[in-house]
């Protein structure tokens, strides 16, 4: 799941000209539940907090979640 920060601002699922302007890009590879796979950050513009980090983190388990859900339906599971 891609997160980052556009213009100081948490964003889940970043679009290509959102991600290309990142200040912060992240991307969460998880499992369901919100178990860790990977993680990768990169403050490509600047430094970022552990507050931050957080809220990145919710966004992806945030978004993870519904796409497991779509995917259970999708499925027929």
């Amino acid at each position: 799941m891609s997160c980052g920060i556009f213009n100081d601002v948490p964003v889940l699922d970043l679009d290509y000209p959102e991600d290309s302007a990142a200040q912060v890009d992240a991307n969460f590879v998880m499992a369901s539940g919100g178990r860790l796979i990977e993680i990768q950050g990169t403050g490509e513009q600047r430094t970022f907090s552990r507050e931050e980090f957080n809220q990145l983190i919710d966004l992806a388990i945030k978004g993870t979640d519904e796409l497991f859900a779509a995917q259970r339906v999708a499925l027929k599971l």
